[in-house]
């Protein structure tokens, strides 16, 4: 659940609203048809309640509108129908028969039990229909000389009382039940949100470390295989002085000053589609055409080693300016065939191997500082593209004579 929060109070409003609605409903319908069975118990004041039942319904059908305005809270939906229904019961002792009023009675029984089963409210509010209700009762029963007291205590007071105490029960049992289900279903919504929130954070931490591609196949299948990829641009870089720099400097400086520079690097590798791969030490590593495939590759990783000098250029420039030690910076790249993927079960890493990667390290370790270093292999893709000047063959560790190239324009 992505939308806010609800209280319990809002909750339970809500529902007190559906089934104050629906009690109202009830009223208009029920109260009427109802009312046929007053022509078998009353048939000499069958129309006389029939109006009343008709009038009460019509006046409930005008609360649902001042509801609907806003006028009234939901509560009175059911107070003001229950109360005139109560009332309107109580006016049938006036007319009503010995012999059927224990019937009648239980015509409040259905009534109260009718508002148990509707009501979501305090009790103070169930007391303001039963104390009128009573007082009008006990007012027309005076008046119908056909009811004696002591029979129509026995007979139904004693019911009344019983139903008295179940309504009042039963409507603090609902009312304390709903509150129970809705505080459980906020705690719930609290626990998915804390949940998803948990989730979020995990999975921003493991896009963090892998790429995404292969941190949705971890997720799915518990494991990322290794891929094999046919053009892969791979961009080192190497500082030099950064030892001789560092030696003034805390070790919090050290890393503060690390983290500048690499963050920038950062920023950098992404603008131009490279996927970092790692940072050992003060060197740090990247690619292009991985994790998924693409032809622009060689291009991206230049425009990006363009900028990482860029970049350095200004960094040496402020360090001159206030007369501060500063290093420089070496960059290689070399392009061909790798195999990239995340080994191990624990403190999971995505990197690449081949005879491309290890090339790439020697191209970065034989450039120049605030140069862009290619092999041929790179060369030969970009060289319609950029400026690039020969620089002869060169003696590559373990590799022999390589021809490279710096990149100028």
């Amino acid at each position: 659940m992505t939308a806010a929060k609800l209280t319990w109070e809002d909750d339970l409003d809500k529902s007190a609203t559906r089934y104050h609605t629906y009690g109202a409903w009830i009223a208009i319908i029920f109260d009427p048809v109802f009312g046929i069975t007053d022509y078998l118990n009353f048939p000499h004041a069958f129309w006389n309640i029939m109006s009343l039942r008709i009038g009460i319904a019509v006046i409930t059908v005008f609360t649902l509108l001042a509801h609907k305005r806003k006028l009234i809270n939901s509560k009175m939906l059911i107070f003001i129908p229950f109360l005139l229904i109560s009332l309107q019961n109580a006016y049938t002792y006036s007319v009503i028969q010995l012999d059927d009023f224990t019937g009648h009675s239980l015509n409040y029984l259905a009534l109260f039990i009718g508002a148990g089963m509707f009501v979501l409210w305090n009790w103070y509010y169930s007391l303001a229909i039963i104390v009128p209700s009573i007082l009008a009762s006990g007012y027309f029963f005076q008046m119908n000389h056909n009811l004696n007291m002591q029979e129509a205590l026995i007979n139904g007071g004693l019911l009344l009382l019983v139903v008295a105490i179940f309504m009042f029960l039963l409507i603090e049992t609902r009312y304390r039940l709903t509150i129970s289900v809705i505080k459980f279903k906020l705690a719930l919504v609290e626990a998915n949100d804390a949940l998803g929130d948990e989730k979020a954070q995990s999975d921003k931490l493991l896009r963090n470390i892998l790429p995404d591609e292969v941190a949705d196949e971890l997720k799915t299948t518990g494991k990322a295989s290794a891929k094999h990829y046919q053009k892969v641009s791979v961009l080192f870089t190497d500082f030099k002085g950064f030892t001789a720099r560092s030696a003034s400097m805390t070790p919090e400086e050290v890393i503060e000053e690390l983290n500048k520079c690499f963050s920038a690097f950062d920023a950098i590798v992404e603008k131009y589609n490279l996927e970092k791969i790692k940072i050992i030490g003060d060197a740090y590593m990247c690619a292009g055409g991985l994790p998924v495939a693409n032809d622009t590759n060689p291009v991206d990783a230049i425009r990006a080693g363009l900028a990482i000098q860029e970049y350095m250029t200004a960094y040496k420039n402020e360090c001159i300016a206030k007369g501060e030690p500063y290093y420089e910076c070496r960059l290689g790249i070399n392009t061909g065939e790798v195999v990239a993927g995340v080994v191990g079960t624990k403190k999971f890493a995505y990197d690449i191997w081949g005879d491309t990667v290890n090339t790439a390290s020697r191209a970065e370790s034989t450039g120049e500082l605030g140069k862009v270093n290619i092999t041929e292999s790179t060369y030969e893709l970009v060289k319609d593209i950029f400026q690039c000047e020969y620089r002869g063959d060169i003696e590559v560790k373990g590799k022999g004579q390589m021809k490279m190239y710096f990149v100028v324009g």
